[in-house]
């Protein structure tokens, strides 16, 4: 991994994440806004008065209240992502600039070759966030950011008009219906449909984020593709990793030829541009994040695994997958490599005993 890239790379992600923690936060005032909307309309009505033409009548309504808070909510969203993608570039190209320099500190000054990065223009930016697909596995995989977002909105605007519509044909109270959506007071209100809606929306949000950012940088290393050989994938060394980002980390793909975080819903892992040989340079020395503080910045998720007690081993992969790490005799980039199946998703361990049933032979023959 090339420095400062790796340095500035990580740095920047732990940014991101604070940045992700802050803008969740806006959500809050417009959720306050639909527990107001959704609260009046009921209190206004008493539903077991209702014929089902005039409660569809209602729900319509709802419907349409909550589609309007939501459409604000994407605006302002959309606003953010916009302002955090044009930052992004920007500062990914000081950092190819940056480490340019470096690579060349030692150098006399008739080797020095000259480089000034080129910053994609901003409705370049704007374009390649709303046109690239996210590259999240599942159902949301392929979706583009417009669609990520307002689906999600949709599901959420039906999840509370359908607890509604549930409420009137199962006999409750309006009282009832109101606590099956805003939740109770004795648990916080985190037992309602509007805490889920809390939760999903942190969840699109922090997605987003990653998305737009990894969208800039990549525009960015397009624009100065000539001094570039591909990236390598960082992932974040901890419990919580997931098994698709523990087996990316560490690695090298080709410029537009690899897959590009989020890798999954709320993925924090980060991509690492790769100079060519005229401008790279060692890295030795070089750190990089984990649970337990500071680790070898060449070191990858498996090469660390390999050093975490057995409990922790178990823990994170599963006691079957976690013995075959231990006892199979495959290397940490093998065992990262038998992970994931085509197009990076990840296999099952029957499919992994498939392709390594001497592996499975070793680590279970006790």
């Amino acid at each position: 991994m090339n420095n400062p890239l790796f340095d500035f790379t990580v740095r920047n992600q732990v940014f991101l994440e604070g940045l992700k923690s802050g803008e969740v936060n806006q959500f809050t005032a417009f959720l306050k806004r639909i527990d107001k909307e959704i609260k009046s309309r009921l209190i206004e009505n008493d539903l077991t008065a209702f014929s089902r033409t005039r409660l569809e009548k209602l729900l319509k309504s709802i419907e349409k209240a909550l589609a309007n808070i939501y459409s604000e909510y994407y605006d302002e969203l959309a606003g953010s992502l916009i302002d955090i993608a044009e930052y992004q570039a920007e500062l990914e190209a000081k950092t190819l600039d940056a480490a340019v320099t470096e690579s060349q500190a030692e150098l006399p000054d008739i080797k020095r070759k000259s480089f000034e990065s080129t910053i994609p223009a901003a409705t370049q930016i704007y374009a390649a966030v709303f046109a690239t697909p996210l590259s999240v596995r599942g159902v949301d995989g392929g979706k583009l950011l417009d669609a990520f977002i307002n689906d999600w909105a949709k599901v959420e605007r039906q999840r509370v008009v359908g607890a509604i519509r549930q409420g009137f044909f199962e006999g409750q109270t309006n009282a009832q219906i109101i606590q099956n959506i805003r939740g109770t007071r004795a648990n916080n209100y985190r037992d309602g449909l509007l805490a889920i809606s809390n939760r999903n929306a942190e969840a699109i949000v922090r997605t987003s984020i990653q998305h737009v950012a990894s969208v800039a940088r990549f525009e960015t290393w397009k624009a100065n593709d000539d001094i570039l050989e591909g990236y390598t994938w960082a992932s974040v060394i901890d419990s919580r990793t997931t098994s698709t980002c523990r087996s990316l980390d560490g690695v090298r793909f080709e410029l537009g030829k690899g897959p590009r975080p989020p890798a999954h819903i709320r993925c924090r892992s980060t991509t690492i541009a790769a100079l060519k040989d005229e401008f790279s340079f060692l890295s030795e020395g070089r750190t990089r994040a984990s649970m337990h503080g500071p680790i070898d910045g060449k070191l990858t998720y498996y090469d660390w695994l390999k050093t975490q007690p057995v409990s922790f081993q178990n823990q994170v992969l599963g006691k079957t997958r976690a013995q075959l790490f231990r006892n199979g005799g495959l290397s940490a980039e093998r065992f990262a490599a038998l992970n994931l199946g085509r197009h990076f998703k990840p296999l099952t361990l029957d499919q992994m005993r498939k392709l390594e049933p001497a592996a499975f032979e070793r680590a279970f023959s006790h």
